[in-house]
């Protein structure tokens, strides 16, 4: 009897330490609901805005598992197995993809390259060197491009143009870093020339992003057409940021060619910038100037109080340490998935924004002999060839009164070895110093057959 006594009160005690174990589970599975909710509803607008689909989905995926594991008593057990068996596959999955992304980079193969130069690659962040700059006593900022504050939406301050006169770290393809001095406008030219031959727009490659100065195209228009350039490209910038500053810069330049580099990514740009309330009104026609340069002063101090308070976000540089814990592996990888699914399914080559905007550029500029080139991504030569020409005939058949120039084919037909145009042979990188010099070259012949 005695025995059978502590048999008793043994299987209660074991009933009663399991039930309050499941109570501490339930609860700490509450507690943790509750703080992930939280996060979810105060950054959901945030990563909404930011289109960080990624986040948003594991906060949703923990909140739930979360919430029913704190609410069926009998399954807690199995959401707390399914909570430590998502975080492990997270990490897991992510530690993998640091380690295939790390070493298939262009990073990792740049640095290859060199080696067997005998070259070293640079390997700080933008942000390092902007500090070590600073410590230096330069007046130096890591390169925060307009694109960069569509996402503000502050249409009184919104930059145009990076600071004027002022000194910015800006990429690295070749193992250093690239530094450049912007003009009193805040492009990137030697200086402001009211008066030249040819009004350069676009994106990186028009403002000869990565190569040495030499190799930019404005310098090269000079060495092969002998015609003055001045560059408004500035990195980032899709078809409507190119537009805003043309008309921005209309009163205030004199020219005769306008030549406008059209890379393959634009066609996701325009998608991006035509939902900016601030662009659309820039291919109105009755919108002639907004006076931009005229009211620069306060958005050049909200520029430069907005990079200095933000300036440890800039981390554009890799890191192992924030790849690993912060789950930016997947997370990168999760996003760039959706976009480029939802950029496909929404790009209907019927869409008539570009266009408007050469509608508008002609309007602007009804005198000037207007040139669009067209340039591709590296993928264009190996698997999108039929996607890369249908865009160079959406482009042509945009507008008549536009000259259209196909680079992809001159390089698909010329050029023996495709590679050679880009950074150190890698994909999606800028033009190597071969590569802007045979688009200037090819850009110079075709301006001249339409004189």
């Amino acid at each position: 009897m005695t025995n059978q006594l502590k048999m008793l009160n043994y299987k209660y005690k074991i009933f009663f330490q399991e039930k309050i174990k499941k109570k501490i589970l339930q609860l700490f599975l509450f507690f943790l609901f509750l703080i992930v909710t939280l996060i979810l509803v105060q950054k959901f607008d945030k990563y909404s805005n930011q289109n960080d689909i990624a986040k948003i989905s594991i906060l949703i995926v923990l909140s739930f598992i979360t919430f029913f594991g704190s609410l069926i008593n009998r399954l807690t057990k199995f959401f707390v197995i399914i909570l430590i068996y998502f975080i492990l596959i997270l990490y897991l999955t992510n530690l993998l993809l640091v380690f295939v992304d790390y070493n298939s980079s262009n990073q990792k193969n740049i640095e290859k390259i060199l080696k067997k130069k005998g070259k070293k690659f640079d390997n700080r962040s933008l942000l390092e060197v902007v500090k070590d700059e600073r410590k230096q006593g330069k007046e130096i900022y890591p390169y925060v491009v307009p694109r960069e504050f569509l996402k503000k939406k502050n249409e009184k301050l919104m930059p145009l143009t990076p600071m004027p006169d002022t000194e910015y770290v800006s990429c690295n393809e070749y193992g250093e870093w690239k530094k450049i001095k912007t003009d009193k406008l805040g492009f990137n030219n030697k200086m402001f020339n009211k008066s030249f031959d040819i009004l350069i727009m676009g994106d990186s490659f028009a403002e000869g992003s990565c190569v040495q100065n030499s190799f930019e195209p404005t310098k090269l228009f000079k060495n092969y057409s002998n015609k003055n350039a001045y560059s408004i490209g500035i990195s980032g910038n899709g078809p409507f940021l190119s537009l805003a500053l043309a008309h921005e810069v209309k009163d205030l330049v004199d020219f005769d060619y306008l030549v406008w580099l059209i890379y393959d990514n634009d066609f996701y740009d325009i998608k991006l910038e035509s939902k900016s309330d601030y662009l659309k009104k820039f291919i109105e026609k009755n919108f002639i100037n907004n006076n931009y340069f005229l009211n620069i002063d306060e958005v050049i101090e909200y520029q430069k109080n907005y990079i200095n308070k933000n300036l440890n976000s800039f981390k554009t540089g890799y890191s192992l340490k924030e790849s690993l814990l912060e789950l930016k592996a997947i997370i990168y990888k999760i996003n760039s998935i959706f976009a480029e699914k939802n950029i496909k399914e929404n790009y209907d080559y019927n869409d008539k924004n570009f266009q408007k905007v050469f509608d508008k550029i002609h309007f602007l500029y009804p005198n000037k002999k207007i040139f669009v080139v067209y340039l591709p991504e590296t993928s264009c030569f190996e698997y999108r060839s039929v996607e890369c020409n249908r865009r160079f005939l959406h482009l042509k058949n945009s507008s008549p009164k536009i000259n259209f120039i196909n680079f992809y084919e001159f390089i698909k037909n010329e050029i023996q070895d495709y590679k050679k145009m880009y950074a150190l042979g890698q994909k999606n990188s800028h033009f190597s110093e071969y590569g802007y010099s045979q688009l200037i070259k090819f850009i110079s012949n075709k301006m001249s057959i339409n004189n």
